[in-house]
């Protein structure tokens, strides 16, 4: 019989065990199924830059994945305009960002895109970290929106070519990519999904269009730095990265996806900077503080911490400085203790003693016991003296007798 209830209360143990985590990520899978974008604000978000050339479409992907590096890459950038292109990045590869952000460095209008519009840029990283598949699907689905509405038709930068049934598309130069500016309410023909209308942005600085077609273009961006690096495996729905170092010659993205070294690419949360995630999933994937604990330790402005700055510097104030003049009683006191207590402190001595003690550096009380002293000492020595006076006069009147 004790061996059965052993045995049960092991069982129970063991159950235990298996349902905290079952719980916990039942919770998980419920947080991503509530976060995780639908179909018509996933094209919403990706409707914009869709129809960038591939290469430069995967690098805006992981880069929107770290926004704190994005916002610190387009102020350097703007610090350092005249510099030319390619030193711009070199001397950027060494601020330790990611290598994506570095890269984009090269392209000012995107990295700044991405910096002012963070609502945007998180929503966009957040999503491609969720479900990357998802992402690359919704790609695809607005790529061939825009060929059915013959918006991909005799591009003037860009070349469309369908491999597997998906479309890619690179640049017609190898190594100048250019970034096209088009308009996601027109390009696409009738938008799918009406109550999730497209992100718009307006016509970048510069740009013009040929007078064809719905694409602007601007000068197009010679690749001689570190970005041939990172491509679309759109057959099996993520991307594919490898060694940054040594990229600057145009590599075929069947290349760079089939070369060796070639890896499927993975989230470094050190480059996140303490960013939080957008829903608990992520959060417990990537071991990230919760979005509330995460605006205090990023944000420099908020209030507890202006409310804590406060207090404290309401306390320095009322704490005394040394070398500076307190005011007590009307009265300018320069000394760490109150008023009152200055007053008090100027002398253990009675007044008449501090008098005595300004003609004479010794107390009066040491005074007194210094005469007294002589007193006793003169008394002895008269004493003396009559003892000798009166021996001589016995001695007078025995000689007589």
């Amino acid at each position: 019989m004790n061996i059965v209830k052993q045995c049960c209360c092991w069982l129970l143990v063991a159950l235990l065990q298996l349902a905290t985590p079952i719980h916990a990520y039942a919770e998980d899978v419920s947080s991503a199924q509530q976060t995780q974008l639908n179909e018509g604000e996933l094209a919403q978000i990706l409707a914009p830059i869709a129809l960038y050339p591939d290469s430069l479409l995967t690098h805006i992907l992981i880069a929107a994945t770290y926004p704190l590096e994005v916002v610190e890459a387009q102020r350097w950038q703007q610090k350092n305009q005249q510099l030319s292109t390619e030193n711009q990045v070199k001397t950027a590869e060494t601020m330790q960002w990611d290598p994506s952000v570095t890269a984009l460095v090269a392209f000012p209008t995107v990295l700044q895109k991405l910096s002012d519009d963070l609502k945007w840029t998180q929503a966009l990283g957040d999503a491609f970290l969720q479900n990357e598949a998802q992402v690359l699907d919704s790609i695809q689905a607005l790529r061939a929106q825009a060929d059915n509405a013959n918006s991909l038709d005799d591009l003037q930068n860009m070349q469309v070519t369908k491999v597997n049934n998906q479309i890619v598309i690179e640049s017609v130069k190898k190594e100048v990519v250019y970034v096209p500016y088009y308009d996601p309410r027109v390009v696409y023909g009738t938008w799918h999904w009406t109550h999730y209308p497209p992100v718009y942005w307006a016509v970048y600085p510069g740009y013009v269009t040929p007078g064809h077609g719905h694409f602007y273009w601007h000068t197009g961006v010679h690749i001689s730095f570190n970005y041939f690096f990172s491509a679309f495996h759109w057959h099996n729905h993520h991307v594919v990265v490898i060694h940054h170092k040594k990229s600057h010659h145009y590599r075929h993205h069947a290349r760079i996806t089939t070369s060796h070294g070639a890896k499927r690419w993975s989230h470094k949360p050190q480059h996140r900077r303490g960013v939080a995630y957008s829903n608990n999933s992520l959060r417990h994937k990537y071991n990230s503080p919760s979005r509330a604990r995460s605006q205090v330790i990023r944000s420099p402005n908020n209030k507890q911490v202006a409310k804590k700055r406060e207090v404290q510097f309401a306390k320095k104030l009322q704490q005394p400085t040394r070398h500076k003049a307190h005011l007590a009683n009307g009265k300018s006191v320069k000394s760490h203790q109150p008023a009152k207590s200055r007053q008090a402190v100027k002398s253990h001595q009675p007044a008449k003693s501090r008098q005595l003690v300004a003609k004479n550096h010794q107390p009066a009380v040491n005074k007194q016991k210094h005469t007294r002293s002589q007193q006793t000492y003169q008394q002895p020595r008269n004493s003396h003296k009559q003892a000798r006076s009166n021996s001589r006069a016995n001695q007078a009147k025995r000689s007589k007798n």
